[in-house]
C-alpha cells in the first residue's frame, strides 16, 4: 500500500514539474511565477499573510505620500453639534485650496483638460443657472454653492492628485457612517446617486460570492417588492435573478416570504428604510436576525431616508430599528443629494468592514498606461459634488439637521391629517417619515384620475400602482403649501367622485390600461419605445 502512495506522489510531482518547465519554455519566467503564487495562495493561510503584507506596504506608501495624516490614522469625524459658521467655512475653504495643486500652473498632465478664462466662466455661470435650490435657506445654498464652485474642474479620480477632495470624502463617509450607529469599522465610498449606491453594493457582494462560492452559478438576490428598481437594475447589469417577495397588509416587507425565497443561489436580502412607495420601514430587525441565522449579507436602502430618519427618531417618533445598530445589516446606502442638503448628484454607500467594502473596488494592474482602480462605476468624479456635500453637512450640524426635520414632520403630519378628513381618500399603511402614500377609500374614486386633476391644477403628483396610490416626498417647498395642496385634493376628490370618464383619459387611462395587461414585458416594451422617442 506504501509502495502505491509513494508511486502516485512521484508521478504527480513528475507531472507538476513537467507541466511547470513547459510554462517555462512557452511564457517565461513571469507567468511561471504567476502560476507558483497562485499555487501558494490556495495554501491555508498564504492569502491572509498577503493581505496583511500588502496592507502593511500600502499604509506605508500612503504615509509617505500626499495623502499622510500627522498621526497616521484615520480619524473619525462626526456630523457637528452645531451648524459650522459660514466664515469659518469660507476660511477651510481657503486653507484647502491653498494646498492643491493649481492646474494652471501646468505641472498636471491629467484629470483636468479646461482652463480658466471665459470659457471657464461662462460655464460656471451656465451651471449656476440651473443649479437646484438645496431648500434649507438662502445662506446654506450661497456656501454649499460657493464650494462647489470652487472645486467644480477637479476630479476625485486619482486621491493622490487633490488630496482635499480625499479627505472631504472620507469625512463625508464618517459622518454618515456614525450618523447611522455604523462602528468605528465601518466603511464606505461616495457615489453619484442612490442608483450608483445599489448598483455598488450589488456588485461587490457578487464578486464575493464569486470568490466565496465560486459553485454558485445564477446569483440570485431576495427583496420585498417594494424595494427600489435600482437593485433590480443592477441585477440586471451584472447578470443577477431578483426573487421578489410580497408585502404584509401594512406594506412592511414580509420576513417569512423572505425566508422561504431563500435558496443555495441566494447570496444577498435587501431591505428598505424606507419603502420609497409608501414611506415605510421594513422590518429591518426581523431580517437582520434571519440574515444572521441562514449566513447571508444584508443590504438596507437607505438612500431616501438615511439622512431623514435619524434626525425623526431624535424627535420623538416611533421609529423601528433600521441601521447598523441591527447585527446582520453589512451595508447601506443614504443619499446626501435628498434630505442632506447637498447637490445633485451624492451619495453615500458604507459597509460594515473593509472586508465587505473591498469587493467594491475595480482594479487593473497590466494597463500599459498604469496602474488602474476605482471605486465606483464613473472613473472621473466631479470634485464639486464632493466639496458641496462635505460643506452641506458641516454647516447644518446636528441642530440645522433636527430643526429642518421637525418642521417638515409637522408638515407631514398636517397633511396626512388633512388627507384623513377627505371622504374617499386615505393614508396608506403607517408611514414612519416625510412621506406618505395616499389611496381611495372610495371605489367610485379612481386616485390615478384626482392626480390628472391635481396635474391641472398646477401639481405634479407622482404615481404608485397595486394598489394605485399617489406618492408625496414632504420637501421644504412643500411647508408654506400644506393648506393650498389639501384644498385642491378635497376639490380633485369631489371632481373625480362625480365624473367616471375621466378615468378614461390622460394619464389615468394609461395606468388603467397597463393594468389590464397580463404579460408586463409588453409594458417594458412601452417604456423603452417612450424614452426613445423622447431623447429623438
Amino acid at each position: 500500500m506504501l509502495d502505491w502512495v509513494w508511486s502516485l506522489e512521484h508521478i504527480v510531482f513528475s507531472l507538476t514539474a513537467l507541466i511547470l518547465t513547459f510554462v517555462y519554455i512557452n511564457r517565461g519566467w513571469e507567468e511561471l511565477l504567476r502560476i507558483l503564487v497562485i499555487g501558494l495562495k490556495q495554501l491555508p493561510g498564504v492569502e491572509e499573510v498577503l493581505r496583511y503584507v500588502l496592507r502593511q506596504q500600502v499604509k506605508d506608501f500612503v504615509q509617505n505620500s500626499t495623502l499622510r495624516k500627522s498621526d497616521g490614522s484615520a480619524p473619525k469625524v462626526l456630523v457637528p453639534k452645531t451648524g459650522i459658521p459660514t466664515d469659518k467655512l469660507r476660511e477651510e475653504l481657503k486653507e484647502l485650496k491653498g494646498r492643491e495643486t493649481d492646474p494652471e500652473e501646468g505641472k498636471i498632465f491629467a484629470y483636468v483638460y479646461t482652463q480658466e478664462g471665459d470659457h471657464f466662466d461662462i460655464q460656471t455661470e451656465a451651471f449656476a443657472k440651473f443649479q437646484e435650490k438645496l431648500g434649507y435657506s438662502v445662506d446654506h445654498d450661497c456656501i454649499v454653492k460657493e464650494f462647489h464652485h470652487a472645486f467644480l474642474h477637479e476630479n476625485a479620480l486619482n486621491p493622490m492628485v487633490f488630496p482635499s477632495l480625499r479627505k472631504m470624502e472620507t469625512e463625508i463617509v464618517s459622518m454618515t457612517a456614525g450618523m447611522l450607529h455604523g462602528s468605528d469599522e465601518c466603511v464606505g465610498f461616495l457615489t453619484s446617486g442612490g442608483t450608483e449606491s445599489n448598483l455598488m453594493a450589488v456588485k461587490a457582494y457578487l464578486n464575493r460570492a464569486k470568490k466565496m462560492y465560486p459553485t454558485i452559478k445564477k446569483p440570485e438576490i431576495v427583496a420585498p417588492i417594494t424595494i427600489h428598481p435600482t437593485i433590480d437594475k443592477a441585477a440586471d447589469y451584472f447578470g443577477l435573478t431578483v426573487i421578489h417577495t410580497p408585502v404584509d397588509e401594512g406594506f412592511r416587507a414580509d420576513v417569512e416570504a423572505i425566508k422561504k425565497a431563500i435558496t443555495p443561489n441566494t447570496i444577498l436580502l435587501c431591505a428598505s428604510a424606507p419603502q420609497f412607495c409608501h414611506g415605510i420601514i421594513d422590518p429591518i430587525e426581523e431580517i437582520s436576525h434571519l440574515a444572521l441565522k441562514v449566513g447571508l449579507p444584508l443590504h438596507v436602502d437607505g438612500c431616501f431616508g438615511g439622512y431623514m430618519l435619524p434626525w425623526v427618531e431624535k424627535l420623538g417618533y416611533d421609529i423601528p430599528s433600521f441601521d447598523f445598530r441591527n447585527p446582520g445589516v453589512t451595508s447601506m446606502s443614504a443619499d446626501v443629494h435628498k434630505y442632506g442638503y447637498g447637490v445633485k448628484g451624492s451619495s453615500v454607500i458604507l459597509y460594515k468592514n473593509n472586508d465587505y467594502r473591498r469587493h467594491q473596488v475595480y482594479t487593473y494592474a497590466r494597463w500599459p498606461g498604469g496602474l488602474y482602480g476605482s471605486p465606483s462605476m464613473a472613473g472621473t468624479r466631479p470634485g464639486g459634488n464632493i466639496a458641496a456635500s462635505w460643506v452641506a453637512i458641516r454647516a447644518l450640524g446636528e441642530d440645522g439637521y433636527m430643526k429642518r426635520a421637525k418642521e417638515l414632520m409637522d408638515a407631514t403630519d398636517r397633511l396626512k391629517e388633512g388627507v384623513r378628513q377627505i371622504e374617499g381618500l386615505k393614508i396608506l399603511g403607517t408611514p414612519h417619515m416625510t412621506c406618505f402614500a395616499i389611496g381611495a377609500a372610495d371605489p367610485e374614486v379612481d386616485i390615478q384620475a384626482v392626480a390628472d386633476v391635481m396635474d391641472g391644477k398646477g401639481w405634479k403628483m407622482e404615481r404608485n400602482q397595486t394598489p394605485n396610490s399617489l406618492h408625496l416626498s414632504i420637501l421644504p417647498s412643500h411647508i408654506p403649501v400644506v393648506d393650498d395642496l389639501l384644498t385642491d385634493l378635497k376639490a380633485a376628490t369631489e371632481r373625480v367622485k362625480g365624473d367616471v370618464t375621466l378615468s378614461k383619459n390622460g394619464t389615468a387611462g394609461v395606468y388603467g390600461m397597463i393594468a389590464t395587461i397580463p404579460d408586463k414585458s409588453i409594458v417594458d416594451d412601452f417604456l423603452v419605445e417612450f424614452f426613445c422617442q423622447v431623447y429623438s
